[in-house]
């Protein structure tokens, strides 16, 4: 069991070191900090600071009285300093009233947009404040500015308390929000709107909150999609900023986290999003993280079978290939190429022959020799070279000739306990020696080998 302290415990031996031993106060936390880590006490909810916890908890407690906006602003930034990278400021800060009187001042004061910043910063990682009254303030904020710093401001502040956390996720979608979004984005929005509220989409549909066993990213996607057309939005936006790598990105990533059903996947190809990928992968080869996306995002259209087609007709297979050859030192590319591959030549027999004529094999049997101890590349390959082989056994021998049985069996050594399963069904399909393993022998219970009657049996019988 964990051991913790609250700060006043914390504060008051660092006090007592002072007073009593005399100490500076950087020496004094330093000591208080080194006795209860000794006890095995657990200090991430504790501030450790050489200027103490108190600096915070002051720049909160003037936020209550009547300041000069000069005095105020100061105050604000103080806050954001000590909440920056530090947890127990945060806690500390919203457990002194930081959270409400925020609020207030975010409907009151001129300088919005400051009180925004610090309220995000506070409640970075320990959004767990929210509740009614700061949900109707950001859908009022949001409903009154359409851009501008405001705007972004409050996008930002919606994004903290959206993150892992479900809870909050589905009050701001039951208070209307999905509304104030659809109308940022609905016309020519300006460039720092659009990243945020592609943030904001994404976020809204994880199923990231481990305190929630059933969330609902899938109906909030489903409504996103639906109700506010956010696929032409995302694919709009692709041709809008198509010079803009941090928007062409973000709109990638949001477009492969709301294409949760086939006929989404469909309509986004159908936008022309196929179309750009194989441009991306073309004209910016050398943008990692951009190509890295357009192969994820390529994985998930294809899962639609009729996708899977199109991407064999339009020439799509060289350019996944000629992707991972390329960026073949980069773990996370090489995932989402062999994903892509993986996708595209699932019941694709066609799609297989062209992977193969691309010198796939060669490809992929490289890709698991580099990275042999990442988990998700060895799986990915594994996975990609089980769905090649499967409805064409003469495409087998090529991954033979090139070490496929040795590599296999060297990731079952390494990751055999997480990916062991795709694993044995890529040496299954490729006609090599699995070995399969008994996970239940029935040792604990004794089953008779000959069946006789039991005497209850036989007198119930009689």
């Amino acid at each position: 069991m964990v051991k913790v302290i609250s700060q006043e415990t914390f504060d008051g031996v660092v006090k007592e070191n002072m007073e009593e031993f005399e100490m500076e106060l950087a020496e004094a936390v330093e000591d208080a900090k080194e006795q209860f880590e000794k006890q095995g006490i657990n200090l991430s909810n504790i501030v450790i600071s050489e200027k103490g916890s108190q600096v915070v908890v002051e720049a909160v407690q003037a936020l209550f009285k009547d300041l000069a906006p000069v005095d105020l602003v100061e105050q604000l930034k103080t806050i954001r300093e000590c909440c920056k990278d530090n947890l127990a400021q945060r806690v500390l800060a919203t457990n002194n009233g930081a959270y409400s009187v925020l609020v207030k001042l975010a409907k009151t004061s001129p300088e919005k947009v400051d009180v925004l910043k610090t309220l995000s910063a506070v409640m970075d990682t320990n959004p767990d404040h929210l509740e009614m009254q700061g949900v109707r303030l950001l859908n009022s904020l949001l409903d009154e500015h359409h851009s501008g710093a405001v705007a972004q401001a409050a996008l930002d502040l919606t994004l903290t308390c959206c993150v892992r956390h479900e809870a909050n996720r589905v009050a701001l979608v039951a208070s209307g929000l999905l509304d104030k979004l659809g109308v940022l984005v609905e016309k020519e929005a300006e460039r720092e709107v659009v990243i945020r509220v592609c943030r904001v989409w994404i976020a809204l549909v994880q199923d990231d909150d481990v305190r929630v066993p059933f969330g609902k990213a899938h109906d909030t996607a489903r409504n996103i999609v639906e109700n506010y057309d956010a696929l032409k939005v995302l694919t709009r936006s692709l041709t809008t900023f198509s010079t803009d790598l941090e928007v062409l990105n973000l709109c990638l990533a949001a477009l492969a986290s709301l294409s949760v059903r086939n006929e989404y996947c469909q309509e986004v190809v159908d936008e022309g999003g196929l179309q750009f990928l194989h441009d991306i992968l073309i004209k910016h080869t050398e943008e990692v993280a951009l190509v890295t996306r357009s192969l994820t995002l390529l994985k998930v259209l294809a899962g639609n079978d009729r996708v899977k087609g199109d991407v064999g007709k339009s020439g799509g297979i060289p350019l996944v290939v000629a992707a991972v050859n390329k960026h073949m030192a980069k773990p996370a590319t090489v995932e989402a190429g062999c994903g892509a591959i993986t996708a595209i030549t699932l019941r694709e027999p066609d799609n297989s022959k062209q992977v193969m004529e691309c010198d796939g094999a060669t490809t992929i049997t490289t890709a698991m020799e580099i990275h042999m101890k990442h988990t998700k590349v060895q799986g990915a390959a594994a996975a990609a070279i089980r769905n090649i082989v499967s409805r064409d056994t003469e495409l087998s021998q090529a991954f033979i000739d090139r070490r496929a049985e040795d590599l296999l069996n060297e990731a079952l050594s390494h990751h055999g306990d997480k990916i062991g399963d795709t694993l044995r069904s890529a040496l299954r399909d490729l006609g090599l020696k699995v070995e399969l393993q008994e996970r239940w022998v029935g040792d604990a219970i004794k089953i008779r080998p000959v069946f006789e009657e039991s005497p209850e049996n036989l007198e119930n019988e009689s």
